[in-house]
């Protein structure tokens, strides 16, 4: 039904230093659904994500829904892909969470989704010490902390372990389901993440396929995404 829209893309066009990097892509996605956006290194995934943010110019109708231009009725969280924090910054996790007006309480409990049984010992860590897969982490429960009604995530688990990755996507999974969420995640992962997925869109500048995993995920389609035979 139209009124459980949450997102409509329609005719996204982006060029970025002359290129074309997404070209006449179209899509929609209801409230509640989890979609995964695949695709080869250059497909123009992560640069979707920072579009539908509105971070980059582009051509095209992006229309969050209740209808309207802007996020002044939608709360959006976003984890990119690469973030980087000096060792020596003097910001410990938890003054990091606190640059959203959070409890010690519901940063705790973010923290617990991410695998991350936290103390005050870690909570006065700096963000600058953590390991990548503690910060990676941080960074996916610093986006949960405040419950927005979307979630953005591109890679989110780079640097993360397989078995860490599979209790992780477990524990979000349901944390998402439980706070009625809308995730959009970017992934090379075509195991795990993708069987959790309510729809696929599978990317190259260009939109490939969209559709439910068990539609998308097949030799034959996954051989045109990537532009060579992959073993499921």
């Amino acid at each position: 039904m139209a009124n459980s829209l949450i997102l409509k893309v329609k005719n996204l066009n982006v060029e970025l230093d002359g290129e074309q990097v997404l070209e006449d892509l179209s899509f929609d996605l209801k409230k509640k659904e989890i979609l995964v956006i695949l695709g080869p290194n250059g497909a123009g995934k992560s640069v979707l994500l920072r579009t539908l943010l509105r971070l980059l110019p582009f051509e095209g109708k992006i229309s969050w829904v209740p209808s309207s231009q802007h996020f002044k009725n939608i709360h959006i969280g976003y984890v990119p892909e690469s973030f980087v924090v000096s060792k020596t910054l003097p910001l410990s996790v938890k003054e990091f969470f606190q640059f959203k007006p959070v409890s010690q309480k519901a940063i705790l409990e973010a923290l617990s989704w991410v695998g991350i049984k936290a103390s005050k010992k870690f909570l006065e860590k700096r963000l600058g010490t953590l390991s990548s897969g503690q910060l990676r982490r941080t960074l996916i429960a610093w986006a949960m902390v405040d419950e927005p009604d979307v979630i953005l995530l591109d890679e989110p688990m780079v640097g993360i372990d397989i078995h860490g990755r599979e209790t992780i996507y477990d524990s979000l999974v349901k944390f998402w389901q439980k706070k009625n969420q809308t995730i959009i995640l970017v992934s090379h992962e075509i195991g795990e993440v993708c069987k959790k997925a309510d729809k696929i869109l599978a990317l190259n500048k260009r939109r490939l396929f969209y559709g439910k995993p068990e539609e998308i995920i097949t030799p034959q389609n996954l051989a045109k995404i990537y532009g060579s035979a992959i073993s499921l």
